[in-house]
């Protein structure tokens, strides 16, 4: 059975539907993943941050430790001074103790002043850790309930893109060879293989049609490509 140039268009432009929604289903299939990596991204990375502050947590702990130990060396140094003081007999020597009691008391102040520092940045510091794993976990559960949808959500596109697929054999069994190759070729480099006339420009680049080529798409004589992207042109 002979086909006219306007039933083949028709047909065309059904195939065009199927796989422009073939298309779609692809890049959801395609995009999904990356939406879950995403979020899996976003979580390893507040981690990063909670390790880089738990280990300048661990320095100033260390640091607060060792001026706490010098404190308690000072503090031990202090009582001994003070009892051999008591027992000096010049004026002296009095004043040589006092003087370096002062001084190690001086110096003690100081260490304690120093870990009373450190313990305020080690509390933002804890507090800054408690926030970013507060968050981490957050986008954790995130990405787990995202795969979840994800997998219920794709499996459904699949079997549409799948049924789609099926149809499409369907629909290019007895189509004309060269028709069929024009369109595909098209399809695979633009996506789309058929463009509605406009006036007289392909309303898929905006090129101008010549007049012979809009005669012919209105008369429906021939199928007739866009001189500049090669889509099938229609009504």
């Amino acid at each position: 059975m002979t086909t006219t140039t306007d039933e083949l268009i028709q047909r065309l432009l059904a195939l065009n539907t199927v796989d422009l929604r073939i298309r779609e289903l692809t890049e959801r299939l395609e995009r999904a993943p990356a939406a879950v990596s995403e979020r899996e991204e976003a979580a390893k990375g507040l981690e990063d941050k909670a390790s880089q502050v738990r280990q300048k947590l661990a320095l100033l702990r260390a640091q607060r430790r060792m001026r706490e130990n010098e404190v308690r060396g000072l503090d031990a140094k202090l009582e001994r001074l003070k009892s051999q003081s008591s027992n000096v007999r010049s004026n002296k020597d009095f004043v040589a103790f006092r003087s370096e009691i002062s001084n190690t008391q001086a110096e003690s102040d100081r260490l304690q002043g120093e870990v009373l520092k450190i313990l305020e940045v080690e509390e933002q510091a804890d507090a800054r850790i408690k926030q970013l794993e507060e968050q981490r976990d957050a986008e954790r559960a995130r990405a787990a309930s995202m795969k979840e949808q994800t997998l219920e959500q794709m499996g459904a596109v699949r079997a549409e893109r799948e049924a789609l697929q099926n149809d499409r054999k369907k629909k290019v069994e007895d189509l004309p060879k060269e028709a069929l190759q024009l369109y595909d070729r098209c399809r695979v480099a633009r996506g789309s293989g058929m463009a509605h006339l406009e006036g007289e420009y392909c309303g898929g680049c905006g090129a101008l049609v010549t007049r012979n080529d809009v005669y012919a798409v209105q008369n429906r004589s021939r199928l007739v490509p866009c001189k500049a992207c090669n889509r099938l042109l229609y009504l």
